[in-house]
């Protein structure tokens, strides 16, 4: 992908997480998708159909992306728990464990 493509990619992404603006960027996505004023119209051959399943993908990632950021939180509240990549204070143990051979019959 060429340079605007990657940059307007990424900052879509990072609207559709932001924690105030996300919401209203899903929703302006959804409006656009449901709106007959399309920056290539359906009538254009593959392009018509290719900006709205390319809105499509990323409003699926980008969502599923902010429902794990918004899950996780939870998650860890109800264990008592922080698995994530943040919790600098845990201690490994290792445990030794001898292999044995068990004989079939």
């Amino acid at each position: 992908m060429g340079f605007p493509v990657r940059f307007l990619l990424d900052g879509y992404r990072r609207l559709l997480t932001h924690p105030r603006y996300g919401i209203w960027v899903l929703l302006a996505s959804f409006a656009y998708l449901l709106s007959p004023i399309d920056l290539f119209p359906d009538l254009v051959p593959l392009l018509g159909q290719i900006d709205d399943v390319a809105l499509i993908m990323l409003m699926v990632s980008a969502g599923t992306q902010w429902l794990t950021q918004r899950m996780a939180p939870a998650a860890t509240e109800e264990t008592g728990t922080n698995t994530g990549p943040t919790d600098r204070h845990t201690t490994q143990q290792t445990i030794d464990v001898d292999a044995v051979s068990v004989d079939e019959v």
